[in-house]
């Protein structure tokens, strides 16, 4: 005989980058299981799979998950870690005031307040007033090919660019880089001067991502801290 099975409620929220709704259900111990095997062998590549895994058999709503920008994917999984344990995280904060202050502090931040940071008015750049790049911002699929490198080093910071590039266009054409060849799409880059190339690490550096600020005051020292939590790792340390 079958045992019986409990039903399981189902929650709406809306995917970041493109304002869609989606349509998930919390996660049972058995993911929750994967999901903590994984962040127990502290291996990146995976836990990230494991995440990856978790919200692909909960999202009920037909995505492409590896088409989801970086800040798509940790926000929807906050979402849906909010509505299986619960919308509080108990979090343990070290004295940012006094290097030699050993204060560690117990705050509690509430998910349903986390909120992914302003998106850009454009994903335009504009080199000159004749030349400029469309950028996408990178895919989970892109995420997960970098997430192990060391983006400290130029040549995977240029790789990722290249990766991100949706086009490059001047006053007659626009040049669709899925027909461009990497090594070309480099070479516009190393021509770039370093004024312009500043202006390709803004938009990256200003990627949206989940983020949100805590205020308190340290159990030691009693100075009053403000921390700014951004990244979804940042939300479980």
């Amino acid at each position: 005989m079958a045992l019986p099975q409990l039903k399981t409620a189902t929650y709406l929220t809306k995917i970041p980058s493109t304002g869609k709704e989606v349509e998930f259900r919390p996660y049972t111990v058995k993911e929750e299981k994967v999901l903590m095997i994984a962040m127990e062998s502290k291996d990146q590549k995976q836990t990230f799979r494991a995440l990856k895994s978790v919200i692909k058999d909960c999202v009920q709503s037909d995505i492409n998950l590896d088409k989801l920008t970086l800040f798509d994917f940790e926000y929807m999984f906050l979402q849906l870690r909010a509505k299986s344990v619960g919308e509080l995280v108990d979090l343990k904060m070290k004295c940012q005031h006094d290097e030699e202050c050993r204060g560690v502090t117990p705050v509690e931040i509430d998910l349903d307040e986390i909120t992914v940071s302003e998106m850009p008015e454009t994903n335009v750049i504009h080199l000159d007033d004749k030349i400029g790049v469309t950028f996408n911002f990178p895919s989970l699929s892109i995420a997960e090919k970098y997430q192990e490198a060391d983006m400290e080093k130029v040549t995977n910071v240029f790789d990722m660019i290249v990766d991100c590039t949706e086009s490059i266009f001047d006053e007659e054409e626009v040049y669709d880089c899925k027909n461009e060849s990497r090594e070309n799409i480099n070479k516009f880059y190393e021509s770039l001067s370093s004024t312009q190339f500043s202006k390709v690490s803004e938009f990256f550096s200003k990627m949206p991502t989940v983020e949100h600020t805590i205020d308190y005051k340290c159990v030691q020292c009693k100075e009053e801290q403000k921390v700014e939590l951004k990244g979804l790792q940042s939300f479980f340390t």
